[in-house]
């Protein structure tokens, strides 16, 4: 039996989510929480297989509680269900170790695969969102760049940083700035390597052996 926690704030979907694929006899629905704060609470409670996760949630967002679910429960596997498709989302999903990453447009038979998938230990993208990363992996690869040429150590740590799924507020932080000055060299470090967002920032410190 896969065990199940659906987080979403919206009452009619995360109920009707919870219906449809509780119909599948392999299923089991533990509860519906409406925040990312509620679902951390829960897995305390019931150290499920499964969180379907959506991202924009009040209280907690669906990424802030992902990071911390993935810290104390190695266990269990985050699906992030959501309509945002941006590649912020995507790469700080990524970032954060999610294990799925689908759209609420997809179909409940497809949903009930994609819980199974993941239970089984594969990762599972949706097909848009799999465009959108090979747009970006393709873009990066094309205007690949030396970055010992462009970037400054401070700026490489910044990199790491992000990479390994630290926020700007996170950043400020351990660097000594704020958030906002966190922002500006981030922004400085796109303009330098011609790059719009941390998807390819992800995909340029990979390629150049950032991490």
């Amino acid at each position: 039996m896969i065990n199940i926690i659906i987080a979403d704030d919206q009452v009619l979907l995360r109920r009707s989510l919870s219906h449809l694929i509780s119909s599948d006899p392999e299923i089991n629905v533990y509860c519906t929480v409406a925040s990312g704060k509620e679902a951390i609470e829960n897995c305390d409670l019931y150290k499920p297989d499964i969180i379907l996760m959506d991202i924009e949630m009040p209280e907690m967002d669906g990424i802030s509680a992902l990071k911390i679910i993935k810290e104390k429960y190695k266990d269990t596997k985050v699906i992030i269900l959501t309509t945002f498709e941006n590649t912020e989302n995507i790469v700080d999903a990524f970032l954060a170790e999610a294990d799925g990453y689908i759209t609420k447009d997809i179909d409940c038979d497809e949903l009930i695969a994609t819980i199974k998938c993941v239970n089984y230990g594969l990762t599972v993208i949706h097909k848009s969102v799999k465009k959108i990363m090979v747009d970006k992996f393709t873009r990066v690869s094309e205007g690949k760049k030396n970055y010992q040429n462009l970037l400054t150590s401070e700026e490489i740590e910044i990199v790491r940083g992000i990479v390994n799924g630290k926020s700007n507020k996170e950043l400020s932080g351990i660097l000594n700035y704020t958030e906002g000055t966190i922002k500006n060299k981030v922004s400085k470090i796109y303009d330098k390597l011609n790059i719009s967002d941390r998807l390819q920032l992800a995909v340029f410190a990979v390629e150049n052996g950032i991490d």
